[in-house]
Formats: C-alpha cells, structure tokens, sequence
C-alpha cells in the first residue's frame, strides 16, 4: 500500500522579499507621474490620458509583481516519487523536482561546514529559509544537471513518509541525524 505524505512550506520573507516590495511601488509611482510631469511640459491633453492609462496599468502590473512574491512549497511523496511544486501566489503551480526516492545518494541536516566540503552543479534551495541550520539537504544525480543539491524544510511527518523508500546507508544517516 502505498503511502501519501504532503506537506506545504511558505516561503519566509526576508529584508530581499520587502527591497523588492519597495522597489515595484516606487516604479509604479514614478513611471505615470513622469509621464504626467512630460504632458505639463508639452502642454498636450491627450498624454495626460496616456499617463492615467500607464497609472492603471502600473497599479495592476505592481499587484501582480507584488503578490507574485508570494511562494509557497508542496512536498509530496506517493509510492517511492518525491515531488515539489512551486506554488506562486496561491494561482501558479509549477513542478520544480520529480524523482524516484531511490536516487537519493545522501541526506543530511543543513550546515555552511557541509556544504562547503561538497560539490554541486546544481542546488536547488525549496526551504522555508534561506539556508537554516533547520533545513534537511538530499543529494541525487540528474542526466541533465550532474550532481544536484535539494535544501528543503521538511517535517518529521514528511520525511517519515520517503524513509521506506531510501536506500538502506541513505536512511540509517538520516536516522541518525535526526538525534
């Protein structure tokens, strides 16, 4: 029987999260009232319309860039697969990581000391945090990218659920770095 484990992680926000946030209002402000600012200058009417056009856009554009932020993480694992979708704004999944549980070479707690002995060409970070010493990484091997890195913020629940999937080595380490 097999056994389905899901787990939702949102993305925390970081000082990066809110720049942006600041940076997209700014540019909605400034891109209509420039605009506007050039029609006084021409003294043309119908580039005042052409800057409450550009101005409603703006706003909807900035909503749009605003709340695209917004992310969220699905981790699901069902009979031996282990996927993550990238949840956008609550209106855009995306599919990041499918893979047999049975390729995971390695996994272990997050530390910068063990990432710094290993090599990666590819890391992929699905965590709640950027780089938390809470986070879990599992390493596998892509035909296409090499040597891949995930670093994910998963529960006990969920990584209880890809345990009778793990090679035999891969899940007595992660046994043992649970304690």
């Amino acid at each position: 029987m097999d056994i389905l484990v899901e787990q939702v992680v949102k993305r925390e926000k970081n000082p990066k999260y809110y720049v942006n946030i600041f940076l997209i209002i700014i540019g909605a402000i400034m891109i209509p009232v420039t605009i506007f600012a050039l029609a006084m200058i021409l003294k043309q009417a119908y580039v005042i319309y052409i800057a409450l056009f550009v101005g409603l856009f703006c706003i909807y554009g900035a909503w749009m860039f605003i709340t695209g932020l917004n992310i969220e993480y699905e981790y699901s694992s069902l009979g031996g697969t282990f996927r993550v979708d990238k949840i956008i704004a609550k209106r855009n999944r995306k599919n990041v990581i499918k893979l047999d549980i049975k390729t995971i070479d390695d996994i272990f707690k997050y530390s910068d000391d063990e990432m710094s002995k290993r090599s990666f060409n590819k890391i992929y970070n699905l965590g709640a945090t950027d780089y938390s010493e809470d986070n879990f990484v599992f390493t596998f091997h892509s035909e296409a990218k090499g040597k891949c890195a995930v670093v994910f913020s998963p529960k006990e629940k969920t990584l209880e659920g890809i345990r009778p999937y793990l090679k035999h080595d891969v899940a007595r380490k992660l046994y043992l770095s649970k304690k």
